[in-house]
């Protein structure tokens, strides 16, 4: 049975030991996370490991020599305990691509977006109702306006719950 490890890897070779890894049909798994960071003066959305110099495989012991994961180019070592390899639950990997398909869901949205787009709100106590994109609010959450009582709103709401109405060309 396939289970999960945590790896620790060479410094900044997370990529490395996954592209190295997969090819000897080991999967591995390496939580991004997109960072808005400066870079010569301009803003920038940067991809970078949410653990920097880790990275977890899911490998079945009897047939994959533990030797040869840990003597896989850009992997340093396992994680352990005791000198026995740390297992990791399957429920935090699941937890963790989720969250990753969210974030990448949630960029999605945010690059689509621009100030002035109609939205409808999906979920929460705006549920039904229609908005209008200000502009993004972080990585996952946008300044929108509402409409209530004849009076623009601003709330804050997450890109998740938020779904941009096709614009209806004027006949």
């Amino acid at each position: 049975m396939d289970r999960w490890f945590l790896l620790q890897t060479k410094s900044r070779q997370e990529s490395r030991a996954v592209e190295n890894l997969e090819r000897q049909g080991i999967d591995s798994f390496c939580p991004r996370i997109n960072i808005e960071k400066i870079l010569r003066g301009r803003r920038v959305v940067v991809d970078e490991a949410l653990f920097p110099g880790y990275l977890f495989v899911s490998f079945n012991q009897q047939s994959v020599s533990a030797t040869s994961v840990r003597s896989t180019r850009g992997v340093s070592n396992f994680v352990s305990c005791a000198g026995a390899p740390v297992l990791v639950p399957l429920e935090l990997i699941e937890s963790l691509k989720q969250r990753e398909a969210e974030q990448s869901k949630m960029a999605e949205i945010a690059g689509a977006l621009k100030a002035g787009d109609s939205l409808e709100i999906l979920e929460g106590p705006f549920r039904g109702l229609n908005a209008v994109f200000s502009q993004p609010d972080g990585d996952s959450r946008a300044i929108v306006l509402i409409n209530l009582l004849n009076q623009k709103v601003k709330a804050v709401l997450s890109f998740t719950s938020l779904q941009k109405l096709d614009s209806v060309p004027a006949a």
